[in-house]
Order: C-alpha cells, then structure tokens, then sequence
C-alpha cells in the first residue's frame, strides 16, 4: 500500500468517533505497523540520495509520515487506556 493511501486511512481514524475508533483498533494498529516500515525505507532512501531536491522531499515526505505514525500511536494508548 502506497504512502498516501495509509495516511488517508490515519486521517480517517483519527477524525473517527471514540466508538468507531474502539472497532477498529486492530486494523489501525496494522496501519501503523505498515507506516513504521516506509519510514525506515524512506530513511535508508535518504541516506543514499545524492540530489539535493530529491532529499528535500524524502524528507519532507518523512516528516509527514513520522507525525500521523506519533498521532496514531497517541489515539491507540489513550483508547487502550480507557478499555
């Protein structure tokens, strides 16, 4: 599953009501896991990249995906919590 795609589904979940959020902590989770493996290959992408440009948006890219992975896990404790 391409970036985008997961991180749709982030915004999706967090914008979601506690109730909805509670049903679909497993898939979400799944999620997250997913995100954590782009962003390694995003960093390991970066550490090769030469072009300027190219790791300005690699970067930019890494930010994004680093901020919905630490909202997500965020939501994901505090509903655990509240279980």
């Amino acid at each position: 599953m391409k970036s985008p795609k997961l991180l749709k589904i982030v915004k999706r979940f967090l914008s979601a009501d506690e109730e909805k959020q509670h049903k679909h902590i497993e898939c979400f989770t799944d999620v997250l896991k997913k995100l954590k493996k782009k962003e390694r290959i995003l960093k390991k992408k970066l550490e090769n990249e030469s072009n300027n440009k190219n790791r300005q948006q690699i970067k930019k890219d890494l930010a994004i995906i680093y901020a919905q992975r630490t909202k997500g896990i965020r939501t994901v404790k505090i509903l655990k919590k509240k279980c």
